[in-house]
């Protein structure tokens, strides 16, 4: 075996969680308390651990009935453990069967038929999914070895008569008594993040597919989805508390357009607190509270001119009717004019004072009658003079009366009021002229006249008022509902709007370290991309530099850069490198996510990974192959020799087994270089040879055949060793320091190094004694003549019965 001079893949290292980076970073941030409770609530619920996942898988056999290529049931016995198997076979020959086999077992598709986005394209190829010589039923079986178990787990997926290939039924047996469904292997999400598997097909698609799905397959290897889960969280909250704001702004504009020609003073004003570069919304809030108008605008006017009282007819009709009773009492008055009644009794008080001032004089001043103001004449003139101050009395009180009916029909006569309609100017000033009327007549029948054509003026006035009001009203009324909906928007937004720049603060620092972690992790995918490129790029001279991530989960222009430089000039790798090239790198992707220590899967299974590559790359893959065999077990299909023939000349150690169809689609798979058939070839090699002496067969034969035990025992020993939990690594370190074949023996058996007794005692009671005694005999080796040597053969065919043996425990 030749040592690589290219240092040997790493496998990239598990990272810690994300979610304890991100703590640890907000202790010493500068974000507020709020921003950074933000933070933490994204983060609560998110789970970053490892699921409970079966883990530590390797591949143990495939068997392949009705499916494609293969008719009748085939088995692909595969090696467990870390190594390198090579599956080969001339086109046709079912190989593929087998591959595709593995991964239809594991997730029910076929990515050979599908598109980069996941699609299926070629119906025709998903239509003839049955094989075609095969009358029976239709099933995959894939056995598995898991970290921790002894048994096998069994996956298998059949398909009822009739079933289309979306329509199979998988079942998981091992776990417990009873099938279980394929989700109770926890492998969801591990097939699609860290997918073992990799077809011809796919090799293309990986450097040809759109830099998004690139940047998603390299970007589930960073272990950053909790972190993606909490951003989206946070953005779910900033979408939600944005949207009323987004739904105020959208309404505000088509609002404006509908109140624009409403002719309403209280939607104009409106309309000009929503135009404002900050709408107005305390003006809208008292507008929708019916705030009172300025006493200026037409709205006032109209409201005023409806309150608008003309005359009040009623009390001018009884005003005037106690004008016109008072007339009347008036004119009834006997003497008319009570000042001439006054006058008279004055006058006879006169007499009769001179009469009392002369008693004896009865002759009268004015007429000079003697005898006339006698006693007589004392007692009438009294009596007359009493009687015409009750006239002058009566005559006052009902002057008196006229004057204030009069003056009361005046009162009710008011001035006009400063708005007044202008074609109500003259009625109203020809009511109010009516004070200027002194004749009480004329005065009652001006008034009532004027009152009443006033009157029924206001009324018309006030009732066109109260028309135009209404119907401004229900205008109104038709306006506010739109107005408090967007008033609660508009709320909703300024009551949100501090929240809403936090969350923004918040994610916008997550994102920035989000960012950090995933460079830093993608240094990690990188080195080992650059050197698994190292063995691919033999003769070439482009060199692969750095491999990053552009842009987010969130962004739909992420992409990855692939920085490369041919003869130290910088290039861009899919404009420069030829296809051979372009595979190598589609390798040199996938291996690092296969790779990963996340991984539940130490198996990598590759189909047709030579194709379009030159000797020096194939002789390249030889030398990776090998060096990732170290820690996984790697399974590839090839219809080329190169790879056979380059691992043989570069004695790479690899299980070789060639799979061969003959008619009615019956495939057989045979080793060409299985270990334990090689040496007992090896050892026939050697009996067969006439110039070895018997006494050299004695001393030779054993050696070589204990060859033969010991990889039959190496296998065995992996297998119980990994059904203890014991990691991959420790095994082989474990099965290194077996220096005795029963040491090994005994790992096969216990699991431990026990004693040569209790090894012999268990073959033999597992196998029978023959095992026991070829085991001992091999063991010693050289140390021992052998005492059958005479018949070789049937030696080596002891040891070949007691190999089949040794491998099955």
């Amino acid at each position: 075996m030749t040592t690589s001079t290219s240092p040997a893949p790493t496998t990239p290292a598990p990272q810690a969680s994300p979610i304890a980076a991100v703590v640890q970073r907000l202790e010493s941030s500068a974000l507020s308390e709020e921003v950074a409770s933000l933070v933490r609530e994204a983060l609560e619920g998110v789970d970053d651990s490892e699921a409970a996942v079966i883990r530590g898988v390797y591949l143990k056999s495939i068997t392949v009935e009705g499916f494609r290529g293969i008719g009748e049931a085939a088995t692909l016995h595969i090696p467990s453990g870390p190594g390198l198997t090579v599956v080969q076979g001339r086109n046709g020959s079912g190989k593929s069967s087998f591959a595709e086999g593995i991964e239809v077992a594991l997730t029910g598709r076929n990515r050979r038929w599908e598109d980069e986005d996941g699609k299926n394209v070629q119906t025709a190829q998903q239509d003839g999914w049955r094989n075609l010589h095969h009358t029976g039923g239709h099933r995959l079986e894939l056995e598995l070895l898991a970290s921790g178990r002894v048994r096998p787990l069994t996956l298998t997926r059949t398909w009822a008569g009739g079933a289309s290939f979306a329509e199979s039924e998988p079942a998981v047996l091992g776990l417990g008594p009873t099938p279980l469904p394929l989700s109770a292997l926890g492998w969801a999400e591990e097939l699609r993040s860290f997918r073992p598997i990799l077809s011809y097909s796919e090799l293309g698609q990986m450097m040809t597919a759109k830099p998004s799905r690139m940047y998603d397959r390299l970007a589930t290897l960073l272990g950053l989805g909790a972190l993606s889960e909490a951003g989206e969280r946070l953005a779910a909250r900033e979408q939600q508390l944005a949207l009323s704001e987004k739904q105020a702004k959208a309404a505000l504009p088509p609002l404006v357009s509908a109140l624009t020609d409403v002719a309403d003073e209280r939607v104009q004003d409106a309309v000009t607190a929503l135009q404002q570069r900050v709408p107005d919304r305390e003006r809208i809030r008292s507008l929708i509270a019916g705030a009172p108008l300025a006493d200026t605008t037409e709205l006032a006017r109209l409201r005023r001119t409806a309150a608008l009282s003309g005359p009040d007819t009623d009390a001018v009709t009884e005003a005037v009717a106690r004008l016109r009773e008072a007339v009347a009492t008036a004119e009834d008055v006997r003497h008319g004019d009570a000042g001439d009644a006054l006058a008279r009794a004055d006058l006879l008080d006169r007499a009769l004072q001179l009469r009392s001032q002369h008693p004896t004089d009865h002759t009268c001043p004015v007429c000079l009658s003697t005898d006339r103001l006698d006693d007589a004449w004392v007692a009438a003139a009294a009596a007359q003079a009493d009687l015409l101050r009750e006239e002058a009395a009566e005559a006052r009180s009902a002057q008196q009366a006229v004057r204030d009916s009069a003056d009361g029909l005046r009162a009710l006569i008011r001035n006009r009021a400063a708005d007044l309609p202008d074609h109500l100017h003259a009625l109203w000033d020809e009511w109010v002229a009516c004070r200027g009327i002194r004749a009480p007549h004329e005065l009652a029948v001006a008034v009532e006249k004027q009152a009443a054509a006033l009157a029924d003026a206001c009324r018309h006035v006030r009732q066109e008022a109260e028309r135009r009001l209404a119907e401004q009203d229900e205008q109104w009324r038709g306006v506010v509902p739109q107005l408090a909906s967007w008033l609660a928007l508009a709320d909703a937004v300024a009551e949100t709007k501090p929240l809403l720049a936090r969350v923004k603060k918040a994610r916008a620092w997550l994102k920035e370290v989000q960012a950090e972690l995933r460079e830093a992790r993608m240094r990690s995918i990188a080195e080992t991309a650059q050197s698994i490129w190292q063995y691919l790029s033999q003769e070439s001279n482009v060199a692969l530099g750095d491999v990053t991530l552009k842009g987010s989960e969130a962004y739909t222009g992420r992409g990855v850069a692939l920085n490369v430089t041919v003869d130290d000039v910088d290039a861009s790798a899919l404009g420069v490198v030829s296809q051979g090239e372009l595979f190598s790198l589609a390798l040199a992707l996938f291996l690092p996510r296969a790779m990963a220590a996340q991984s539940p899967f130490d198996f990598i299974v590759i189909d047709d990974p030579v194709q379009s590559m030159d000797p020096r790359k194939v002789e390249g893959l030889a030398r990776l192959l090998e060096e990732i065999a170290r820690t996984h077990q790697v399974v590839v299909f090839s219809h080329d020799t190169r790879l056979p023939d380059a691992l043989r000349f570069h004695r790479i150690k690899a299980t070789i087994l060639e799979v061969g169809r003959f008619r009615r689609s019956k495939v057989t798979v045979r080793s060409v270089d299985d270990p334990v058939k090689r040496e007992l070839a090896a050892a026939r090699a050697v009996a067969r040879d006439n110039k070895v002496t018997a006494a050299i067969l004695s001393e030779v034969l054993p050696g070589q055949c204990r060859l033969a035990l010991e990889a039959a025992l190496q296998e065995s020993a992996r297998r119980t060793l990994l059904g203890t939990g014991m990691g991959h690594l420790a095994i082989e370190e474990r099965i290194g320091r077996a220096r005795e074949l029963t040491d090994l023996a005994a790992l096969a058996l216990f699991g431990e190094i026990r004693g040569k007794a209790d090894v012999y005692r268990e073959i033999g009671r597992r196998l029978g004694p023959d095992a026991s005694n070829i085991v001992g005999l091999c063991n010693r080796g050289a140390h021992t003549t052998i005492p059958d040597t005479a018949d070789a053969m049937a030696f080596i065919s002891r040891v070949a019965a007691a190999t089949e043996g040794l491998r099955s425990l």
